[in-house]
């Protein structure tokens, strides 16, 4: 049996998430194609209300505010879902069916049906007391280790202005989101990029519903301080403008009025920011990033995605799909995850065998070691 052993708190499952799932044999992934889903059909699927907490870090000014996994839980856990293969989320509809989310990138109906199938199974086990079910759900809910690991290089970055101002940014397994959290929150209280030249912070997971239970709302919870203070609050409270800004040091709760969502679009393009999110498998993310016009991503990130031997070799085809000549490319991991088969050396020797050059950012070596590397072609 497999377990991820990461020592970073989640204060809203307690002893409970011990999770554990079996280790799956090399080649037996089951693929997909990839998804784009837009912006305002995630914030259609938002709830009325969301509970967050802080999330310190040394390398932090002021704590990220992340979505409770215990909320996100609750909301699927009162989902119903429909005869025709839907899912209904409270705020509005996740069509598992081809009419719902964009086309894949195949065309191909089959894959569409398939997807629906995915996505009924998803809804069944991502409540399951296990962090990953291999080819199903790959435990995106919750907030591991590498996802800090990253913000802690990030922050320490002189060239972190430079590099995320007007340039692409690729997320890749982003679940909770928390590198791109602190990225929209940097470039929120930057000056704005140049006219024509926008920010893009694309967010890539294998499930939709991680995208619109947690991924989405840890990116506007990174954007309240930038928001009109009086749509923090429900309107019918009588409150001082000056106390309706939450605290980022205490937990809270966050109602979603479609004011606020009007004003995280506004916002975002005041700032010149594009958010895209991407969900399915990685072979078809690979395949749509190749047959994109672009020049690459100026920034790509990924933590805790090496876990499973079996599915490195199609993380390292969206990399490269990914890379241009300036990319920072950085990938946190742990040395050893036991029990599945994957490890970080063996990543290394991998990516190194396709003439990549391979160079520790960052390393953690109490308990089980990790590192953050940066990878280069």
């Amino acid at each position: 049996m497999f377990k991820f052993d990461f020592q970073l708190d989640e204060p809203d499952d307690a002893a409970a998430e011990c999770a554990q799932a079996e280790p799956v044999a090399s080649g037996s992934r089951c693929a997909r194609p990839c998804f784009d889903v837009s912006l305002d059909e995630l914030l259609a699927q938002l709830p009325d209300v969301i509970s967050y907490s802080p999330l310190a870090h040394p390398a932090l000014t002021e704590p990220l505010l992340r979505r409770d996994l215990f909320d996100a839980r609750f909301q699927l856990a009162t989902e119903d879902g429909d005869e025709d293969g839907s899912v209904a989320v409270s705020g509005g509809a996740l069509a598992a069916s081809s009419g719902g989310d964009a086309a894949p990138a195949t065309g191909n109906t089959t894959a569409a049906t398939e997807d629906a199938a995915v996505a009924r199974e998803t809804t069944a086990y991502v409540d399951a007391d296990t962090d990953l079910i291999p080819g199903v759900y790959e435990g995106g809910l919750k907030s591991w280790e590498g996802g800090l690991d990253l913000v802690d290089v990030l922050a320490g970055s002189p060239e972190l202005a430079a590099r995320v101002a007007g340039t692409r940014v690729l997320e890749v397994g982003c679940g909770t989101a928390l590198p791109s959290a602190f990225l929209l929150r940097h470039v929120l209280g930057a000056p704005p990029s140049p006219v024509g030249v926008p920010t893009t912070l694309h967010l890539a997971d294998y499930n939709h519903l991680v995208l619109s239970l947690v991924t989405l709302p840890n990116l506007v919870l990174a954007a309240l301080p930038f928001l009109p203070p009086s749509l923090l609050h429900p309107p019918a409270e009588e409150t001082d403008v000056e106390s309706l800004v939450p605290d980022a040091e205490a937990a809270g709760s966050l109602t979603l009025t479609p004011q606020l969502k009007d004003a995280f679009v506004v916002l975002l393009r005041e700032r010149n920011v594009v958010l895209r999110f991407t969900y399915g498998d990685w072979s078809g993310l690979a395949g749509r990033l190749r047959e994109e016009e672009g020049d690459g991503y100026g920034v790509v990130l990924t933590a805790e995605t090496i876990y499973q031997e079996s599915s490195v070799d199609a993380l390292v085809d969206v990399l490269r799909a990914a890379w241009r000549a300036d990319t920072l490319m950085l990938v946190a991991a742990k040395v050893l995850y036991f029990g599945v088969g994957g490890d970080l050396a063996g990543f290394v020797r991998r990516v190194q065998a396709t003439g990549a050059r391979v160079e520790t950012a960052n390393e953690w070596t109490r308990g089980v070691g990790r590192k953050v590397v940066r990878l280069a072609w």
